[in-house]
């Protein structure tokens, strides 16, 4: 399983968020865009999935920007990834109809995978990923 770069760099932003945290500051996108390495356009399509999923705040004006809407500890690298990367599906026939459904000898074995890959992100949270305690 291979991340997108929407994953990488929406963890980029979610951890950026959580170090500024506890100023409760608004941060623009510009700052995040240098922080993060990441340009403008894309950091906004990136940041309109977490703001869907409510990972995310956005206030505009002179102080406008963006934070988390709750605690670093309190939201969940998976959380982060299934907003941008819909789901994490390690395979397409996962939750989908297929053909091959009732024979297939590998479907238990994904459902697993899956299953165990969003159980271990749900375990880290933000905070934990910003201060690199895994």
């Amino acid at each position: 399983m291979k991340m997108s770069s929407k994953a990488r760099y929406g963890l980029y932003v979610a951890v950026e968020l959580a170090k500024n945290y506890k100023n409760n500051d608004y941060i623009n996108v510009s700052t995040l865009s240098q922080a993060t390495g990441v340009t403008e356009k894309y950091l906004e399509q990136i940041i309109a999935l977490m703001k869907k999923a409510d990972i995310v705040s956005a206030t505009r004006g002179a102080t406008g920007g963006y934070k988390l809407t709750a605690d670093p500890n309190d939201i969940t690298v998976g959380q982060v990834l299934r907003a941008v990367e819909d789901n994490l599906e390690i395979v397409d026939c996962l939750h989908a109809e297929c053909a091959q459904r009732r024979k297939c000898v590998a479907r238990n074995l994904w459902g697993k995978l899956y299953d165990n890959i969003n159980s271990y992100l749900d375990t880290i949270s933000l905070t934990q990923l910003a201060e690199d305690d895994l």
